[in-house]
Formats: structure tokens, sequence, C-alpha cells
């Protein structure tokens, strides 16, 4: 007798079930396009030519912060003790529309019970502060690091800095710092 009714029951059912099925599937898809978009907002272009340095830092050039930083022979000793972020140099901005920067050195450290990271950062036309860096952690020999950063003209307002940021106490050597520069290989979209 309700036989009409069992079958509308489970027609609605299933129509719900494929429905939140489909939404889902949506919803996730939407998801990964965007995950997918933001990681290459935040992913640095590949150069279409090497680095070529534009400026090697020496000792002879006196760090902007200056309490915490001690020359040690060949090296920049840097100790904090506690969050901060030491400014290392002032760098004025390439004079093109859109190039990669690579800021470079040999980093060691001593006693970072939280990271300290190598920075290159500079202000958008917004006022917001945008940078990249690479973080050392715990006590390490020395070590090559990298920061690559994609400089767009019409993106930075001012100068850009090299700073050392500090997420907690602990020493930082820092030595044969440079900035690199190349042209930025052109995708066809």
């Amino acid at each position: 007798m309700f036989n009409w009714f069992d079958e509308l029951k489970a027609s609605i059912e299933s129509g719900i079930k494929s429905g939140i099925e489909a939404g889902f599937k949506t919803t996730i898809e939407a998801i990964a396009s965007g995950v997918q978009s933001l990681d290459q907002f935040w992913q640095v272009p590949e150069p279409a030519a090497p680095y070529e340095q534009i400026h090697a830092f020496t000792l002879n050039e006196r760090p902007i912060t200056q309490d915490c930083i001690v020359e040690t022979g060949e090296s920049w000793r840097i100790e904090s003790y506690r969050e901060r972020t030491v400014l290392l140099f002032e760098v004025t901005p390439p004079d093109v529309e859109e190039c990669l920067l690579m800021c470079r050195a040999q980093m060691r450290s001593a006693n970072l019970h939280k990271p300290a990271k190598l920075q290159l950062k500079g202000q958008n036309v917004a006022g917001w502060t945008f940078s990249r860096h690479i973080a050392i952690e715990g006590t390490t020999g020395w070590y090559a690091c990298e920061v690559p950063f994609h400089f767009k003209k019409e993106q930075s307002t001012g100068n850009l800095f090299i700073a050392i940021e500090f997420e907690g106490g602990g020493v930082v050597w820092i030595k044969d710092l440079e900035l690199l520069q190349a042209p930025v290989k052109k995708t066809v979209e």
C-alpha cells in the first residue's frame, strides 16, 4: 500500500546522497584549485639566465643593527636573547621592472631553540611587508643558505632589507653574504 512512498523516499535519499557527494567533490576540486593557485602565487619563477652578483657584503661594511653583532675574523657573529629582527643591510632595488634576486650566504648556528631566518624583505604599495626566508635551528656547522626573491617594481616601494629574524635566543654566524640578480624566464600562457 505504501510502496509508492518507499520508492519516493528511496529516490529522495539517493538524490540527496548524490547531491552531497557531488557537492563534496566540487568543494574538494575548488579547494585543490585554490591551493594550486596559491602555490603558483608564492612560487619564485625560474631564471632565464644564470644569477650574477650585484653586491658582495664585506666586513668593512657596517650592518644597520649594531648592538648584537661582532666581527669574528671572517664572519659576523649575531647573538640574540629574545625574539627580534636584526637588520643587516638596506639595498636599493634593481632598476628593472621585474627580476629574480637571490640572497646567498654561509651560515652556522649555536643554541637556537627556535628558528632564526635569513630574510630578504621589502614593502609593497599597500604598506604590507613581504619577505622570503630560509630558517636555521639548533647547533649547526657552516652551510650554504639561499633566499630566492621575485622582485616586481610596480609592487614594491622603497628599499629592500637583508635581515636575521630570531624567534628566540641563540647565536648565528654569517659570512660570504651576497646579493645576486637574474632575469625572469617568461612563461607562455
